[in-house]
């Protein structure tokens, strides 16, 4: 499967009420990925719920005023519909001071 990698800025640790953009890479040679997002468990999606804190625009995840609940292990990766169908999921540990 392709591996991913995820990147923030501005660098970890971030402060209340800044804005984060982390940024999700896939290699591989197909671009039609959608990705996927997922906050603390890769059960509990980012990405399902838009709105005025979390936006999703292609492979970045943007939060706007930053809180200390958005604090933790944040996951990326992506689906496709043919082959190969997934990649490899990647994280990073955000700390909001």
């Amino acid at each position: 499967l392709p591996t991913s990698t995820v990147t923030v800025k501005p660098n970890s640790p971030v402060f209340t009420g800044e804005t984060v953009n982390m940024k999700c890479e896939i290699k591989s040679d197909h671009s039609d990925w959608r990705y996927e997002w997922y906050k603390g468990k890769t059960t509990n999606r980012v990405t399902s719920q838009t709105s005025d804190h979390y936006t999703v625009n292609k492979n970045t995840l943007t939060i706007r005023g930053a809180t200390e609940s958005d604090q933790g292990q944040y996951w990326c990766g992506g689906q496709r519909d043919e082959r190969p169908q997934s990649s490899y999921f990647s994280s990073l540990y955000l700390t909001v001071m």
